[in-house]
């Protein structure tokens, strides 16, 4: 069995994935706060993964909420790993995150509501002009 293997059969939920801009507020072992920007990479009923530019020590307190889906809370740094772009914190969150399938859905549907303003217009056709001389004797 892989690593990756073990690593997935560890987790309760499954994790949806998802790409929010947030802020969090991190508090460390001794009690210090500190306000960070992240992006949520992904999220389930109990647990997600953000990305930051600086590396959060085990154990400390996170707590977001991202107000257009309602979800977040406060949770535990699990780990805290080099990424792509910066470092990747696990947090679980012992009260829950307020993720659901109804949540899923709802992101879904602000995905799509985004993809459609983004959309290019559509051309119309050039106007028609209708004068004394339209064609008729």
């Amino acid at each position: 069995m892989s690593s990756m293997e073990r690593k997935a059969d560890r987790r309760r939920q499954p994790r949806d994935p998802l790409s929010v801009a947030l802020s969090i507020l991190c508090t460390d072992h001794e009690g210090r706060e500190t306000v960070m920007h992240a992006k949520l990479l992904d999220i389930s009923v109990s647990g997600a993964r953000l990305s930051i530019l600086q590396r959060i020590a085990p154990h400390s307190a996170i707590t977001f909420y991202y107000h257009k889906l309602a979800i977040g809370g406060r949770g535990t740094v699990r780990f805290c790993r080099t990424g792509k772009k910066g470092y990747e914190v696990g947090i679980e969150f012992p009260n829950g995150t307020g993720w659901s399938p109804a949540q899923r859905e709802k992101a879904d549907l602000l995905s799509l509501g985004a993809a459609i303003t983004h959309e290019q217009p559509v051309s119309s056709p050039e106007p028609v002009e209708v004068g004394a001389n339209d064609g008729n004797p």
